[in-house]
């Protein structure tokens, strides 16, 4: 949502300019609003995204929702009211997130609040679609909320991710693109992206050492984990009879291992049944 808005003053015929991070001050109700771009003074964007594939340990994590004020600051604490809305959320309270405070506290003499938002890496949904959360702020005892195309937002997660243009480059190390062998990769070697800039002379050994760590890995994941105790995964054989790999700080996201008895190896499968 891209949006300008231009304040007159009746009274002066002088136009200030503000920096973006600077809280503006005008002579009226004080009012709260959404700033998801405090560095970018002509992006009004309305929304956070946020991916647990780029954090594979984490079975939640935290978002901060920048709320700013417009008018004075004060020697005291003020409260101001964040609400979900039910009609751009898709998440569901205390699975996918934690649930909303009555009210947020604006610190003493501070334009600036960041209202945390628990994410939960726990829904299964998260692997094949985005969730969101849709927010609003309310009207307080405190602050008001004037600025209507400002005070909505919405936070986007998911545990998925998307084929990076780096990939192509790499495509022979890498081979074809899926996204389990993406969050695999993004597991084992230590890397959420690899260079492409061929002419730097430590673009090709920094990739190599880790697709070539990401390619051991698959050759043998039970070696691997031995070899790297130390990185907290570890490989289990569960219920159903099949071995498991994840992360032992991260149960919950487990990648099944099956025995092809042709080569005696074991392999993982990607999101199109295909081995990796």
């Amino acid at each position: 949502m891209k949006k300008s808005y231009l304040f007159g003053v009746l009274c002066c015929m002088v136009f200030v300019a503000c920096k973006k991070d600077e809280t503006p001050l005008f002579d009226t109700t004080e009012n709260v609003y959404f700033d998801f771009t405090p560095n970018d003074p002509s992006d009004k964007t309305d929304s956070l995204l946020y991916s647990f594939a780029y954090f594979p340990d984490k079975g939640e994590d935290t978002v901060y929702v920048p709320v700013r004020i417009s008018g004075f600051r004060v020697a005291h604490e003020r409260t101001f009211i964040l609400e979900t809305v039910d009609s751009s959320t898709t998440a569901k309270s205390g699975l996918d997130f934690k649930a909303l405070e009555k009210e947020y506290i604006m610190p003493a003499d501070s334009g600036l609040c960041l209202v945390p938002l628990i994410l939960y890496n726990k829904d299964t949904v998260l692997k094949s679609r985005t969730l969101t959360i849709g927010l609003t702020l309310k009207a307080s005892k405190d602050f008001g909320v004037t600025f209507k195309l400002q005070n909505k937002g919405i936070v986007k997660f998911s545990n998925r991710l998307e084929k990076p243009n780096w990939w192509n480059t790499w495509a022979g190390e890498l081979g074809d693109y899926s996204r389990v062998k993406h969050e695999l990769f993004i597991r084992v070697s230590g890397a959420t992206e690899l260079g492409t800039n061929l002419q730097d002379f430590n673009t090709i050994p920094k990739a190599l050492y880790h697709t070539r760590r990401f390619k051991t890995f698959l050759l043998d994941p039970f070696k691997w984990v031995e070899q790297f105790a130390t990185e907290g995964y570890v490989i289990t054989k569960e219920a159903d009879g099949f071995y498991y790999f994840y992360s032992s700080r991260n149960p919950d996201n487990k990648y099944k291992l099956e025995l092809n008895p042709d080569d005696g190896r074991y392999y993982f499968r990607d999101e199109n049944g295909k081995r990796i």
